[in-house]
C-alpha cells in the first residue's frame, strides 16, 4: 500500500508540475524590469485617466470604466545599453508569441513596428498589449488590463483620455512619449 501511495504522490507532483505554464509571463516580465534601473516603469490605476472632453459618447465613458489600470514599461537606447535593448526586444517578442496572445493589428516601418496584442474573447478582453519598438529610440511596452473590453472601443478612447495627476511618473512619461514621437 506504501508503495501504492507514493507512485500515486510522485503521479500528482508530476502532472501539477507539467501541466503549469513554465514559459516566461508578461507580468514576471514586468516585475523583473522594473528592477532594473536601465527601464522606466509606470502603473496607473483607472482613476487616473480621465476623458479630455465629457462630451463624448456613452460608449467611450462606458468604455473607459471597464479599464482597471495601465502598466507602462520603456527602454531607451543609449551608447551603453544597445545589447540589453537587443535581449529585452527578443524576450518580449518570445512572450507575445504565446497563442494565449491573440494578435490585433500590426504595423511595421522602417525602423520601427508596433504590434497589438490582447488576452480574453474577441469581443470581451482582458488584457490589450501594445508593444513598439524602433531601433533608434527604445522600445515601449504598454499594458491595459481591464474586464470585458471591447476592442475597437478601446482604441477610439485612446483619442479621448488624458491623465490627471502632477506625478513624477507622469512627468517621466510624458517626456518619454514626446521623444519617441
Amino acid at each position: 500500500m506504501k508503495v501504492f501511495s507514493k507512485v500515486a504522490a510522485l503521479l500528482i507532483v508530476t502532472i501539477v508540475f507539467f501541466s503549469c505554464n513554465s514559459g516566461p509571463s508578461l507580468q514576471q516580465y514586468y516585475v523583473d524590469s522594473k528592477e532594473n534601473n536601465e527601464f522606466i516603469s509606470i502603473d496607473l490605476p483607472a482613476n487616473i485617466l480621465q476623458l479630455k472632453d465629457e462630451d463624448v459618447s456613452e460608449e467611450i465613458k462606458n468604455t473607459l470604466k471597464t479599464i482597471k489600470k495601465v502598466n507602462f514599461l520603456a527602454l531607451q537606447i543609449s551608447e551603453t545599453n544597445k545589447d540589453l535593448f537587443t535581449s529585452e526586444k527578443e524576450k518580449v517578442k518570445q512572450i507575445l508569441k504565446n497563442p494565449k496572445y491573440k494578435q490585433l493589428m500590426r504595423m511595421n516601418g522602417g525602423k520601427g513596428n508596433v504590434s497589438i496584442n490582447y488576452l480574453g474573447d474577441e469581443d470581451a478582453i482582458d488584457e490589450v498589449v501594445i508593444f513598439g519598438s524602433d531601433s533608434n529610440k527604445g522600445f515601449a511596452l504598454v499594458r491595459v488590463i481591464g474586464e470585458n473590453m471591447n476592442p475597437s472601443d478601446i482604441l477610439k478612447i485612446s483619442q479621448q483620455i488624458k491623465l490627471d495627476g502632477d506625478s513624477n511618473q507622469l512627468q517621466q512619461l510624458e517626456s518619454l512619449m514626446k521623444s519617441i514621437n
